[in-house]
């Protein structure tokens, strides 16, 4: 396009910024060629990652870049590693939602990322996010600049300064690794020399054998077929800690990032769901299957949004594209007093980028975390006090006694079925803490020994709102589902 500028990759320390010299002998001229092809990608060129982190910069960075320009550049690795790319200075005229000076991160794989602002407050989309791995074996990265005007002030913006390099983010699935023999991994280079890169604190390094949530299978290594660590994300654990303070019990206003793993669904209504791992779902099925629905519309939508504490924000960062939808098989959807197995998973067609506001949740492994008088959150987007509400609300509330919800749906003559599959929880705040769109939003509580939070519960079912109890699908019961569904093949 007229006008344009390639992004400069600097060796070293030193920038190719001229051409070389016709007059040079034809051997130098070759060498000095390559390096300013590298130095100067062109628009569609690719530089090759290694393992030694290379630097990237905007053009002329630190001097202030030029304007009108849009350029893009791929970073592949060598076959079996993935690319790294994180940006240790960005300064890019800050625009409203990214519509000026942007970078936008992209790859097979992965949703593209769009980065815009200064490093001194967080980047639009995704908030806070400065590091990127690919999923892939290539990254893309397009950087725009608009065009100037008259009225504009003097640019003084130097752009962005960041490095690449190839590292083995986990080791091959077995079924891909067993199909063909691949090249070299880089000259001179064999796959001890690579270490193993997780993202921490959103990722950690797994050892082989060690069981981990959810389930991805047998992994090998291509060269040697040893078993051998892989990334896993870590759950329970929000960069933004809830503080446990049993003051007011009724909704209060979440901050941004104290429930990284909630999700806003919209299937036949509003609804709620937890991240599990970085591509699953979990939330209650009657959110899928509502109970005694007279005309259900076949190839229903299901849309989920992720990543931020306010309705208005997660539909700008973007639907997250659901591949599959499976309800628990003990789920009646025509007994409309019956919400035994009110349960379901969504696959999302890609895995999300984690990061301060996108944590997945854990999943319960002990009776203990059900015991009476503990006390748990529950989050979501549900109507309150009357109104629907925009941002993400929670309460804090105790797990009651089983037979004290039975008898106060027995003084009610409630007909639902109370099974062994659910439990209750005390709702008497008369504020509407928990209510309808709520639904299949989780129940989590803190695990002291593991060191988590942990999400015992689904919202399933009540008798009004904030009048009594509540009660939820009890997920120790499903975690041999949950895995057997995340981790089965199609």
């Amino acid at each position: 396009m007229s006008g344009s500028r390639c992004l400069v990759s600097a060796w070293g320390n030193y920038l190719w910024r001229n051409p070389p010299s016709s007059s040079c002998p034809g051997k130098m001229c070759w060498l000095l060629l390559w390096g300013v092809l590298q130095a100067y990608p062109t628009e569609g060129s690719v530089l090759l990652a290694w393992q030694l982190p290379q630097p990237l910069t905007s053009p002329g960075y630190p001097e202030p870049y030029p304007r009108g320009q849009e350029s893009s550049t791929d970073i592949m690795a060598p076959r079996g590693l993935a690319v790294r790319l994180v940006f240790q200075d960005f300064d890019l005229e800050p625009s409203r939602d990214c519509e000026g000076d942007s970078v936008t991160i992209s790859g097979s794989g992965m949703l593209p990322h769009q980065l815009c602002g200064q490093q001194d407050s967080p980047f639009d989309s995704p908030a806070g996010q400065r590091e990127f791995l690919s999923s892939g074996r290539s990254l893309r990265l397009t950087f725009r600049a608009h065009s100037s005007s008259q009225e504009q002030p003097t640019h003084l913006h130097k752009g962005f300064l960041a490095v690449y390099q190839a590292v083995a983010l986990s080791c091959q699935p077995l079924s891909q690794a067993s199909g063909g023999s691949t090249g070299p991994l880089t000259p001179g280079a064999t796959p001890s020399d690579i270490h193993t890169y997780c993202q921490e604190p959103y990722y950690q390094a797994v050892p082989a054998g060690v069981p981990s949530c959810p389930v991805l299978g047998t992994w090998k290594d291509r060269q040697d077929q040893q078993k051998c660590p892989q990334c896993v994300p870590v759950c329970g654990r929000p960069v933004t800690p809830l503080a446990q303070d049993p003051g007011n019990p009724g909704p209060s206003r979440a901050p941004l990032g104290s429930f990284p793993w909630q999700a806003f669904t919209v299937i036949h209504g509003r609804g709620g769901g937890a991240l599990l791992g970085d591509r699953w779902i979990l939330t209650a099925a009657h959110t899928i299957y509502p109970k005694d629905s007279a005309s259900l519309r076949k190839n229903q939508s299901v849309d989920v949004f992720l990543g931020h504490t306010h309705i208005d924000e997660m539909l700008r960062l973007g639907n997250y594209p659901v591949r599959r939808v499976t309800v628990h098989p003990d789920y009646r959807q025509h007994e409309s007093h019956n919400f035994d197995g009110d349960i379901a998973l969504l696959e999302l067609q890609h895995s999300v980028p984690l990061g301060p506001h996108l944590l997945p949740v854990c999943l319960p492994d002990t009776e203990t975390l059900y015991r009476s008088g503990l006390w748990g959150y529950v989050s979501g987007f549900g109507v309150q006090m009357g109104w629907l509400t925009t941002e993400l609300k929670y309460s804090r509330l105790p797990v009651a006694p089983r037979e004290t919800c039975e008898a106060w749906l027995r003084e009610r003559q409630r007909m639902e079925v109370f099974t062994d599959n659910m439990f209750c929880v005390e709702d008497n705040t008369q504020t509407s803490s928990v209510c309808q769109g709520d639904s299949g939003s989780v129940y989590v509580v803190w695990d002291g020994h593991a060191h988590r939070w942990v999400a015992t519960g689904i919202v399933s079912w009540g008798v009004g709102c904030g009048k009594g109890y509540g009660f939820y699908t009890k997920v120790l019961n499903y975690v041999d589902w949950i895995k057997g569904v995340m981790g089965g093949r199609d």
